[in-house]
């Protein structure tokens, strides 16, 4: 082999101690750009975990010789020295995140590692993007734009199938011939992408049933404070509210009422409160009287009794809803809301002194609730004790300063004491 043939091998202890000077400043430039991250994500509310890393010296030298470059060019070529890892729990985080790199970002390149690999074959997915530092590091560290930082996007389950891929393919130079072999690390990675997909839609399936909640308590609230106003204003008659009974409730109407398909409670129970929503009283308390009669375990029957005490109550059927919201609490007696609930119907039909017990065993249960001090104050307001009433007026706007009712109430006590 001629002079001229021979293979230049660049001094490795040379080139480590070159590498090592830098990769301190890598070091802590990576930690800024993740502390960065963080910040920013929180913004959104996202709640990943970001892991980095710097290349070790060992691998970006066995590149250096695989792609026979010159060290001093490879911190310019090599543009996986620095790595950041973001971790989303769910699929629509991945995405998320993806919009919120690119906008804080300049972005030089984008990959989607395993979207073309068929159902029969194993590999990771994950979006890898490479990025420009941000001028306010580069300006910080002394570095030009030649410098970059590549992000990998996960889901925790993407990330655990790539960490166990590593090890079992990638470090150990593996790559399995065998055929059930590759079908098992076919079935596993096909299993991880399914969870992945279950663990959203049932992200998705909460967040609908959440709102829909929120919505209804806050529908009900109103109502109370609206009846409260009328009861309290004339325009409303006691003889009238103890007029609204409902003997002779045909449970079989209320059975036959719903056309959805049984048998999926989850479903069922988004779908009553839905119409619970919309104001179909009729078709809410039809699906909650066919989930009850499917007899679901112990924990489920208190919520459904009190969402179907809250569809009767809609429908100012007060003795109904006492009834449901009592085996609510025969069920799970230390609930605030459900006391609350039942004091406003004890309250509504004059039995003030269950009412007070009931606003007290809420208050005992949970002292913070605006909305119990302020019906309490109007049962004692009811039965002449105007000073405890303000107390309990003023201890609600305490915790809700902006409270209008509780106000307007707070004058009409004031009126009374002074007359």
């Amino acid at each position: 082999m001629s002079e001229s043939e021979l293979i230049s091998i660049p001094d490795r202890k040379e080139l480590e101690e070159q590498y090592t000077r830098y990769r301190d400043k890598f070091e802590h430039l990576l930690y800024d750009l993740q502390h960065d991250f963080r910040s920013e994500l929180k913004k959104i509310s996202l709640h990943v975990t970001l892991k980095n890393r710097v290349k070790d010296f060992d691998s970006v030298y066995m590149k250096v010789l695989a792609k026979n470059i010159d060290f001093d060019k490879a911190l310019f070529t090599l543009t996986d020295i620095m790595g950041l890892r973001i971790i989303c729990p769910f699929m629509e985080d991945v995405k998320t995140v993806e919009a919120f790199i690119r906008n804080y970002c300049t972005v030089i390149e984008e990959e989607r590692k395993g979207e073309n690999l068929s159902f029969r074959e194993f590999g990771y997915e994950s979006i890898h993007f490479l990025i420009e530092i941000p001028e306010q590091l580069r300006t910080k560290y002394s570095v030009d734009n030649s410098f970059c930082c590549e992000v990998q996007i996960r889901t925790i389950l993407q990330d655990a199938w790539a960490e166990v891929e590593h090890e079992l393919v990638y470090k150990a130079e593996f790559s399995p011939y065998d055929e059930p072999l590759k079908r098992k690390l076919a079935a596993l990675n096909a299993n991880l992408s399914l969870s992945d997909i279950i663990f959203q839609e049932i992200r998705d399936y909460q967040r609908q049933l959440h709102a829909e909640l929120n919505k209804r308590r806050f529908t009900f609230n109103r109502r109370v404070e609206h009846e409260a106003e009328e009861l309290y204003n004339g325009q409303l008659d006691y003889n009238e509210i103890n007029r609204r009974k409902y003997p002779d409730l045909d449970k079989n109407k209320f059975r036959k009422q719903s056309p959805i398909e049984t048998g999926n409670i989850d479903n069922m129970l988004l779908e009553a409160l839905y119409a619970h929503n919309e104001g179909d009283f009729d078709q809410a308390i039809s699906i909650y009287t066919q989930i009850l009669d499917m007899k679901p375990q112990d924990y489920v029957k208190p919520v459904i009794f009190v969402h179907r005490g809250m569809a009767f109550f809609g429908k100012s059927l007060y003795d109904l809803a006492e009834k449901d919201f009592s085996e609510a609490l025969k069920r799970e007696p230390e609930n605030d809301k459900t006391y609350y609930y039942r004091g406003i119907v004890y309250s509504i039909n004059e039995n003030y002194t269950k009412a007070l017990n009931d606003f007290n065993k809420s208050l005992s249960i949970n002292p913070y609730q605006s909305y119990v001090f302020y019906s309490r104050a109007q049962v004692y307001f009811h039965i002449g004790d105007y000073p405890a009433a303000m107390n309990d007026c003023r201890s609600a706007l305490s915790l809700r300063p902006d409270y209008p009712e509780a106000k307007h109430f707070r004058e009409l006590i004031q009126s009374k004491m002074n007359f």
